[in-house]
C-alpha cells in the first residue's frame, strides 16, 4: 500500500523529531483503520466506527477533521475492496495528504 510506504518512509527519514513520531504514531491508526475496513464491508457503519481513532489526541480535535476523515475512510474501504487496484491505491494516498494538511491545521492552533 503506497500510503505505508510512505509514511514509513517519513518516519525512517525526516529530519523532524516531530514528523517522524507522528508518521509512526500513524502507520498504527493506518493499520487500525485497515483492520476496520478488512473487519467492516459495510461502508456506513466502517465510516462510524472508524472516524474516533485517536486521530487527534484524546480525539478532542478530530469532528473537527471529519470532512477530511470520510473520504479517508471510505478510500481505505475501496483499498480493502480491491488491494491490487492501483487507482484506489493512490486515491488513498491523495486523501491521506488532504486529510493531514487538515489535521496539521488543527494541531498548530492546539499549541
Amino acid at each position: 500500500m503506497q500510503l505505508e510506504t510512505y509514511l514509513q518512509s517519513i518516519a525512517d527519514n525526516s529530519d523532524s523529531y516531530f514528523q517522524a513520531h507522528l508518521a509512526r504514531e500513524d502507520l498504527q491508526r493506518v493499520a487500525r483503520l485497515k483492520a476496520r475496513a478488512e473487519e467492516t464491508p459495510d461502508l456506513e457503519n466502517l465510516q462510524k466506527e472508524a472516524l474516533y481513532l485517536e486521530w487527534t489526541p484524546g480525539d478532542l480535535r478530530t469532528g473537527e477533521l471529519k470532512e477530511q476523515l470520510v473520504p479517508l475512510i471510505a478510500a481505505m474501504h475501496a483499498v480493502t475492496a480491491a488491494p491490487d487496484e492501483a487507482e484506489a491505491d493512490a486515491a488513498l494516498l491523495d486523501a491521506w495528504k488532504q486529510f493531514q494538511e487538515a489535521r496539521i491545521a488543527v494541531l498548530i492552533h492546539c499549541l
